[in-house]
């Protein structure tokens, strides 16, 4: 789509020539707004912003300054909420309160011709503001958290009960797949996902470290896991509700930091639910710090 802004400034549709473009403006909101560091890889990128996406992006003077796309292919956890398509947008910090955020988000409505749900990446204030205004509501948000390189791994010391640490690969899937269901099945919005479909989620992505995924046993009896992904990712961590005040989730996360740092890994993040916390409490305690909010929304029903 091409045109003018109310400022004289081309909006087109965006292409592969752009990435770097799309690229430049994701870092520039990272470092104003924190939020998930993983949003800066240029395969991520490619997938919300170019293949099989609208897009629309607003220039000035040769510079990307807003960008935004729709998809009417939704995931699972969205099309669970009754959306058929799906946004995500970018304005840079010098273009904000200009009013530009708000009319990429109203193409991206019109081009989604039905219920929408907005996800992004790098939560702020006015997005957050932006959305509710639009009559949308939030139903899910997350903490990212990181543990700086220059923080030494936490102790913690190892809860008795016989504890068994098993790899991924010494382990049955099946075994991760019960402690995860078991853990989080209480949970709002819960997807009760099959093993088949759990297990291809864990793998799936090239980014998967078998090494750094961990099934603990207390008692005889599988209490607990955690999952690694390369670039010091902390992807799941899971706990029994039999299991939890015995220190078993602060030693998962200390064993699994201890193997990614002596595998050269740095920086290690995660993110954790907004209503979960304890957990972030738990997170705080071994030296992660608040870096940004990741969410999404859903378009509420006419009333």
């Amino acid at each position: 789509m091409t045109g003018e802004s109310a400022y004289g400034t081309p909006w087109r549709s965006l292409d592969e020539g752009d990435l770097p473009a799309v690229a430049e403006l994701t870092a520039a909101c990272l470092t104003a707004d924190g939020g998930q560091p993983y949003a800066a890889d240029p395969g991520f990128l490619r997938g919300w912003y170019l293949g099989g996406a609208l897009t629309r992006g607003l220039f000035d003077g040769g510079n990307l300054v807003c960008a935004t796309s729709v998809r009417r292919a939704v995931p699972d956890s969205a099309a669970a909420l009754g959306a058929t398509a799906w946004t995500t947008g970018l304005v840079h910090p010098s273009w904000r309160r200009r009013g530009v955020g708000g009319r990429a988000f109203d193409w991206a409505r019109e081009q989604a011709g039905g219920a929408l749900c907005a996800h992004t990446e790098m939560l702020t204030d006015g997005a957050h503001a932006l959305y509710l205004s639009r009559g949308m509501s939030q139903v899910f948000a997350e903490e990212v958290m990181r543990l700086p390189a220059s923080v030494p791994v936490p102790a913690a010391a190892a809860p008795g009960g016989g504890l068994v640490l098993s790899g991924w690969g010494q382990a049955d899937p099946a075994r991760f797949h019960a402690v995860y269901t078991a853990a989080f099945r209480e949970r709002p919005g819960f997807p009760a996902e099959s093993l088949a479909r759990w297990t291809e989620w864990v793998t799936g992505d090239e980014d998967f470290r078998p090494e750094w995924t961990l099934l603990a046993t207390l008692d005889g009896a599988d209490a607990g896991f955690v999952i690694g992904d390369a670039d010091g990712w902390i992807a799941k961590l899971g706990v029994l509700p039999a299991a939890r005040g015995r220190g078993l989730g602060a030693y998962l996360m200390t064993e699994a930091i201890r193997r990614m740092r002596a595998g050269g890994e740095t920086v290690i993040t995660l993110n954790v639910n907004v209503n979960n916390p304890n957990a972030i409490a738990l997170y705080r305690r071994l030296g992660f710090t608040h870096t940004g909010r990741r969410a999404r929304y859903v378009q509420d029903p006419p009333s």
